[in-house]
């Protein structure tokens, strides 16, 4: 239960910038097709981010444009939070390989 919730937090600590290391994880202990989708689209969502933070960064006048990106980035740190939580629920690391290293 520990690892479960310290994963969760991971995200919203992070403000979504480490969004992508909870499905890491996944992907690394359990090798599923599932996992690695949840890990390529969260390392998507985590360089749209970025892109936008650059971007947003650049100009010195607030608006709209600032607050989306602010959205944007609550938005995917509770999503990613939701997503490991229920992804990381008792049971579901049975579905892991035997012999998988586990971080």
């Amino acid at each position: 239960m520990i690892k479960r919730i310290a994963w969760t937090l991971v995200p919203l600590i992070s403000a979504g910038l480490l969004a992508f290391a909870p499905f890491l994880y996944l992907e690394l202990t359990r090798r599923a097709r599932k996992d690695r989708g949840l890990l390529a689209g969260s390392i998507a969502a985590v360089i749209i981010e970025v892109v936008m933070l650059v971007l947003v960064g650049n100009d010195t006048v607030e608006g709209i444009p600032d607050f989306l990106g602010g959205v944007y980035i609550t938005v995917l740190a509770v999503v990613a939070a939701i997503v490991t939580w229920i992804e990381m629920r008792p049971g579901k690391e049975a579905a892991a390989l035997p012999g998988s290293a586990y971080l």
